[in-house]
C-alpha cells in the first residue's frame, strides 16, 4: 500500500527523492545491500529484469538514485517495503531504527508496558536513540512506564514540561510530541487536575488534526480522540463524550481499524447512561464487554472498571449473566 501511495502521488514522490539525493541516498543503497545480504541474495538475482547487476552495486555504493519505480522493483523482489524507510534516512542504523519503533509500537498499542521498557533499555544501545527526533521515542516509552507501572504522576508530570520546554521548534508538531502532551494529559486527569488535561489534549489535537488520512497516523489519533473523550467524562461533559464518542466510532469503523474500540464502546455506554439513555447505554456496554473478551485488554479493563458507573452497568438484568461471569473470570473482577 505504501508502495502505491508513492507511485500515484507526484508531490509525495518528489519529496521522497529530494529526501534521498545526495548524502541520505547511501543509507537507501546501504538498506538494499543489508536486506540484500540477509537473504543471502546475490546482485544478479536482485537485478533481474530490472536493471543491470552494476546498476544495483552503484546504488549499494550511493553512488546512483533509482527511480521510484525501480526502489519499488526492488523492494518487491526482497519482499521489504523500502518506501517504508523514507523517515528513517537520516539515520545510522535505519533498519534497527525501523524494528524497534515497530516493536514500540506493538507493545504500545497492547498496553504492555512492562515489556515496552525492556525493549526501551535495549534500544538505547543503538547511537541514533541519543539524537532527535528518536530520543523522544526513548523519553515516551520510559515516561509511559513511570505513568502505567509506578503510578508516580507528579513526577512524570515535571519530567514531562522538562521535555516539552526543551524541543526545538522545528520537533514542535512531530508525532512523537502528540504523545508527549498525552502521557501529560493523563498525568493531568489522574491527579484530577481538569484544566491542564485539556490544554495539554488542544495541543496533542493541533498536531494530529489533518493527518487523518495518513495510515501510520491512525494509532496517535486514536489515541488522542480517546484521551479528549476521556477528559469530557471526567469533566462531566456528556454531550460532548457522546459527540466525540460517536465521531470516533464512525472514523475506526472507516479506516477498519477496531484499536482500544472498547474505550469508545464503554465511554458512550457511560454518558448515555448519565444522560438517563439506559436502553442504548447498556447496548454500548454489551459491545464494551465483548470486545475485552475477544481481545486481552486488562490496563484497560482495570480503568474502565474504576469509573462510577460500571458496576450498576455490570448487574444490570438486560446483560447476559453468562457473559458477565465469563468477564470477571478473565479479569479478576469480583
Amino acid at each position: 500500500m505504501t508502495t502505491c501511495y508513492f507511485f500515484n502521488c507526484g508531490r509525495t514522490y518528489n519529496i521522497f527523492i529530494m529526501m534521498v539525493e545526495g548524502v541520505k541516498m547511501n543509507y537507501v543503497g546501504n538498506i538494499i545491500k543489508k536486506y540484500r545480504c540477509m537473504l543471502k541474495m546475490s546482485r544478479k538475482t536482485l537485478s533481474e529484469n530490472i536493471c543491470s547487476e552494476k546498476y544495483v552495486y552503484l546504488i549499494e555504493k550511493g553512488e546512483r538514485t533509482p527511480s521510484a519505480y525501480m526502489v519499488g522493483m526492488l523492494g518487491d523482489r526482497m519482499g521489504v517495503d523500502l518506501f517504508d524507510y523514507y523517515q528513517y534516512l537520516d539515520c545510522i542504523n535505519p533498519i534497527a531504527v525501523r524494528e524497534y519503533i515497530k516493536r514500540f509500537n506493538m507493545y504500545s498499542r497492547k498496553s504492555d508496558f512492562v515489556a515496552l521498557k525492556k525493549e526501551t533499555d535495549t534500544a538505547v544501545n543503538l547511537p541514533d536513540f541519543h539524537r532527535k527526533p528518536w530520543i523522544y521515542e526513548i523519553e515516551i516509552n520510559r515516561l509511559s512506564y513511570m505513568i502505567f507501572i509506578q503510578h508516580k504522576y507528579y513526577e512524570a508530570m515535571r519530567n514531562l514540561n522538562d521535555v516539552i520546554s526543551n524541543i526545538e521548534l522545528k520537533y514542535s508538531m512531530d508525532i512523537r510530541v502528540a504523545k508527549i502532551y498525552i502521557l501529560l494529559s493523563i498525568c493531568c486527569m489522574l491527579t484530577g487536575s481538569l484544566p491542564n488535561a485539556k490544554k495539554a489534549v488542544s495541543s496533542a489535537y493541533k498536531i494530529v488534526c489533518n493527518k487523518n488520512k495518513i495510515d501510520k497516523y491512525e494509532q496517535i489519533i486514536i489515541t488522542v480522540r480517546i484521551s479528549s473523550i476521556s477528559m469530557h467524562y471526567l469533566s462531566g461533559e456528556f454531550d460532548d463524550v457522546i459527540r466525540e464518542g460517536s465521531e470516533l466510532f464512525h472514523y475506526q469503523h472507516e479506516i477498519n481499524s477496531y484499536e482500544r474500540i472498547c474505550y469508545t464502546y464503554f465511554y458512550l455506554s457511560f454518558a448515555n447512561y448519565k444522560k438517563g439513555s439506559y436502553d442504548e447505554a447498556i447496548e454500548w456496554f454489551k459491545k464494551g464487554i465483548y470486545s475485552v473478551l475477544i481481545d486481552n485488554r486488562p490496563m484497560d479493563v482495570y480503568y474502565m472498571s474504576t469509573q462510577d458507573v460500571f458496576d450498576a452497568m455490570m448487574n444490570d438484568r438486560r446483560i447476559n449473566r453468562g457473559v458477565i461471569r465469563e468477564f470477571r473470570e478473565k479479569y479478576n473482577i469480583g
